[in-house]
């Protein structure tokens, strides 16, 4: 433990230097990264808080764990109601699928050992990110994008099925069975609304602070550009991937780091998983090793697919117009995909009001 305080103290006072040291520099990085949280994270990831909150408080999730009840016990040893997560972690994207393995563990939809055995594989990047922020915006090639996609999930699901045997001789059925308690519209959204913003403000902290102390870092050393990318990416991926694409390596190189680093994520986001789960006292260690295995798992897949499908034309970076085009087609996905999250939403609570008026006359 003491071992531990003194790391962090350290840590804590070499970042106070550099930031003292290059205040000008740390002033410019902190305006850089409070722009990513309101133009990227805020209006991407918080209207996926609070739908991911309804669902949850409202029941949702025993549908999914019916739906999914064959495969997750099985393949994972992890209760079905913890389907919720994965699937809302592959749809939504870094940190969602974490917090909703939180929030399910907190109203004892899964015991201890199977909210850790989730943590390893059901925090993922999603398909807007990887499709169109990679795959289109920065290769200017789909095709890229769906095959990054793909290797990305089937690490996710091999790393879910090698954390099975984690503490696999303790008791993982849910403390409770899984029911949730009648509240009526106005307190899921209630609820949903505060734990969004308690969310949506400890991602954007994350965020900001590793954008400043990542890059001053990277400037006191002396790194060639492949380095740089790499480093870039271990700190905060959307940083990496965007200087990985502007290597001069080969393509099949570039797609694989791109997979491993974006599989792995970043301490960006492992401070925002560590800052979620804090309050729920769940050990870390199987995230941390599952995201490490999620990277390298990735990497090999895609060098799989570049193996048995290689690439031989060239890309070339897309237009002005071109990105703007394709950030206007993301954020009009996004959009869409909230208003389908909020029209099941609503759906699920009008049939849940019926069934109860009709056993109530």
């Amino acid at each position: 433990m003491k071992i531990k305080k003194i790391l962090i103290c350290t840590f804590s006072l070499f970042c106070v230097i550099l930031l003292v040291k290059d205040a000008q520099k740390a002033i410019l990085y902190a305006r850089d990264g409070i722009n990513i949280c309101f133009e990227m994270i805020v209006p991407t990831l918080f209207p996926f808080f609070i739908c991911s909150g309804i669902l949850i408080y409202s029941g949702f999730c025993e549908l999914l764990a019916k739906a999914f009840q064959f495969c997750m016990y099985p393949l994972f040893r992890v209760s079905p109601a913890g389907s919720g997560a994965f699937i809302l972690g592959i749809i939504s994207g870094y940190p969602l699928g974490a917090v909703t393995a939180g929030e399910l563990y907190a109203n004892s939809y899964l015991s201890k050992t199977e909210a850790e055995r989730l943590l390893a594989f059901c925090n993922n990047s999603g398909p807007l990110f990887i499709l169109g922020s990679v795959g289109i915006a920065v290769y200017s090639n789909m095709a890229y994008g769906i095959a990054l996609y793909i290797s990305h999930i089937l690490a996710a699901l091999t790393v879910g099925i090698l954390f099975r045997f984690y503490c696999r001789n303790r008791h993982t059925a849910p403390l409770t069975k899984m029911t949730s308690p009648e509240r009526n519209v106005g307190e899921i959204f209630n609820i949903s609304l505060q734990n969004g913003i308690k969310n949506i403000m400890t991602v954007c902290g994350a965020v900001l602070f590793f954008s400043v102390v990542s890059r001053l870092i990277i400037d006191t050393i002396p790194l060639n550009d492949t380095y740089n990318a790499v480093i870039s990416g271990i700190f905060e991926f959307v940083t990496g991937t965007v200087k990985i694409s502007t290597l001069t390596l080969n393509i099949t190189q570039k797609l694989v780091l791109t997979a491993v680093i974006v599989g792995f994520a970043g301490i960006s986001v492992h401070a925002q998983v560590m800052a979620v789960i804090a309050r729920y006292n769940l050990s870390l260690l199987p995230y941390i090793l599952g995201k490490l295995l999620h990277g390298l798992l990735a990497g090999f897949y895609m060098y799989l697919y570049l193996l048995i499908n290689p690439i031989t034309t060239a890309v070339f970076a897309p237009s002005m117009s071109r990105s703007f085009a394709i950030s206007s087609a993301v954020e009009s996905a996004t959009v869409l995909i909230v208003i389908v999250l909020c029209v099941v939403c609503a759906l699920y609570l009008y049939i849940k009001e019926c069934k109860k008026r009709a056993v109530q006359k």
